[in-house]
């Protein structure tokens, strides 16, 4: 552990094959995507953009401006010492023992003593509704977590690489004896414009024990856990450098965060080769890919030439392995109550529902795939169906069970997607058709944009003249007699959005009626409830299977940001203003004309697909 240098608070909420990586260089990195590196950019301006606000708001405030980081950590050590109330662009007294080092964007002073880390995100914080966490929140002002106070209606969104990063200051702070000593709180300041305070000795997190069983534990905690196992990683590492008979402590696997890894070069085709990877599997994460290879399987093909009957079995809560053991120790004929006991009915239940009554009849099991009774999923049957469509010869395939796929219809059906940026939601799109059996006419679009500045009272206004336009439609679609929906893709976005402008436009009971309601239809659901294809699920790719094509090069969130800069930046020709507009236009009319594709293909041709039952036992 000595061989490794201090580290920052990234690396705890990083991939730890990407800390492996960093250190080993396994090839030449790719290139930051120009996505990301906008993402950074657009951090750093709004990183300013508070801090320019922040500073006249108190006089007495030290902004740390020495290049040198000895100096900046000697000036901020100063500036603790002597108590200053709000330290801007620190570098915390490393931390040798604990191999740390950090730069919190602000240390605010703790009444009594101490200080408590902030970091300013171009993200929200903050969601119009009571069912998360605590919003407890302090003015610019006033920055103190001793000053805040429960903002109403209001609930502090859970983001944990934020709360990792602040748990890593935490444990700095502490180790220079410069700690708030009445309790570990630390604030994010995001684009809601107050500091939202977080209790990081909160048990927050849901995480696996060594049982299988979910256990809630605290940010730190999470912290303590993720950042020790990096520094293993990079001890081993540092090891199989200087003796590459020393082995890694950890391998590739397929994770969100993939995407914009720069070893993805390395690690893709490793995890592409064969049938694949079983991280490459939808919601396999790192628990579901450990238990896999405890078991030997570490592909797709091995996946999938699981046993599903025996997998149900297993993910319903039954206990095999006393079974498969006393196969061949006593006789097949032996009651299945003398081999597990009478009193797990429950479990018998489950045996002879499955038409397994005698010991004998176990014999029908697949062993490996009982194995897995020693940490049960309850997705098992379903990982073992999505690595078989995977596989299979049909881009899709129908659920167990799935006769017909069923779709819910209106007479007067719109389809709905909207484009935002991390400030808030600047278009509203919908496609209004006349559902089956009605008189067929050319489905019109109805775009709700504004290209000003994204304020709170820009992105309200916007959202009013959207909504009085939808609950007009479903006004004259009541008064004639018709069923009205609304449709969208992963509605989830969208819900949260119209329910968080909602509030702030005085219409949340309203927003609230309506995404609750059988009129707002997520086809995302439908087609997830009823259909399988082993691989991702995303607009873009299941479109395609109603032969739905995008008129926009490079379609997708990431493109449609770089694009909306270029619409709204000042210092932009006219022409290439326009141009982008008209791209986003585009793209937000073509993902709505998608969903009406897609549903009208649910609806007619999705029950001629295969069914994954035919794929095997």
């Amino acid at each position: 552990m000595s061989e490794v240098s201090p580290q920052g608070g990234y690396l705890a909420k990083q991939c730890p094959v990407r800390a492996q990586w960093d250190l080993i260089q396994p090839c030449d990195p790719l290139p930051v995507s120009r996505v990301l590196e906008r993402r950074f950019a657009a951090g750093r301006r709004f990183e300013d953009e508070v801090v320019a606000q922040l500073v006249p708001l108190h006089p007495d405030a030290l902004v740390v401006a020495e290049p040198d980081r000895e100096e900046r950590e000697a000036a901020t050590a100063a500036a603790m010492k002597a108590g200053t109330p709000v330290i801007v662009g620190g570098r915390l007294p490393a931390d040798p023992g604990g191999r740390r080092v950090g730069e919190p964007d602000l240390l605010v002073a703790a009444a009594g003593s101490g200080y408590r880390p902030v970091d300013i995100k171009h993200h929200r914080c903050l969601d119009a509704n009571d069912g998360g966490l605590p919003a407890l929140c302090s003015g610019l002002e006033r920055p103190a977590w001793e000053a805040a106070g429960l903002a109403p209606d209001s609930s502090a969104r859970r983001r944990r690489d934020d709360l990792l990063q602040l748990a890593h200051y935490q444990r700095m702070l502490e180790a220079c004896g410069m700690a708030a000593p009445d309790g570990r709180h630390g604030g994010i300041i995001g684009i809601d414009g107050v500091v939202t305070w977080y209790d990081l000795d909160a048990p927050v997190w849901q995480t696996p024990s060594a049982s299988g069983r979910v256990k809630l534990r605290s940010t730190m905690d999470a912290y303590d856990f993720e950042f020790a196992f990096r520094l293993d990683i990079l001890a081993a590492a540092a090891e199989h450098q200087s003796d590459p008979r020393a082995g890694l402590l950890v391998v590739p696997v397929r994770i969100g965060e993939c995407a914009e890894c720069p070893w993805w070069s390395w690690c893709g085709p490793v995890l592409q080769a064969g049938s694949g990877d079983v991280s490459l599997m939808p919601d396999v994460g790192w628990r579901e890919w450990r238990i896999h290879r405890d078991h030997g399987v570490t592909s797709r093909a091995a996946l999938a030439a699981l046993d599903h009957r025996t997998a149900a079995l297993v993910a319903s809560g039954v206990d095999l392995r006393p079974v498969t053991s006393a196969l061949g120790t006593l006789p097949d004929d032996t009651p299945l109550p003398g081999v597990i006991g009478e009193r797990k009915k429950a479990q018998l239940a489950r045996l002879a529902g499955a038409g397994i009554h005698v010991l004998g009849d176990a014999r029908a099991l697949a062993a490996g795939t009982a194995a897995y009774s020693d940490a049960p999923m309850r997705d098992l049957p379903e990982q073992i169906d999505l690595a078989r469509a995977a596989l299979g010869g049909s881009p899709v395939y129908r659920r167990r069970g799935v006769g017909r796929v069923r779709v819910p219809r209106g007479d007067v059906e719109v389809d709905i997607d909207m484009e935002n940026t991390e400030d808030g939601v600047y278009l509203w799109g919908a496609l209004v058709s006349a559902g089956p059996g009605r008189p067929a006419e050319a489905g019109s679009y109805h775009p709700f944009c504004t290209w000003d500045p994204l304020t709170g009272a820009v992105e309200a206004e916007l959202f009013a003249r959207f909504w009085a336009w939808l609950a007009g439609l479903r006004r004259d679609a009541a008064a004639a007699g018709l069923e009205f929906r609304a449709y969208c893709y992963n509605a989830a976005a969208e819900t949260t959005q119209m329910r968080r402008i909602g509030a702030a436009a005085g219409l949340a009971d309203e927003a609230a009626a309506f995404t609750g309601s059988g009129q707002w239809v997520d086809l995302l659901r439908v087609f997830g409830a009823q259909l399988i294809t082993g691989g991702p699920a995303g607009l873009k790719q299941v479109a395609t299977l109603s032969g739905f094509t995008w008129d926009v090069e490079d379609p997708g969130g990431g493109e449609a940001t770089l694009r909306y800069d270029q619409a709204v930046d000042p210092g932009a020709g006219p022409a290439e203003s326009a141009a982008a507009r008209d791209w986003l236009l585009t793209y937000n009319r073509n993902d709505v004309e998608a969903t009406r594709s897609l549903r009208e293909w649910l609806d007619n041709d999705a029950g001629g697909c295969p069914p994954v039952a035919g794929l095997g036992p």
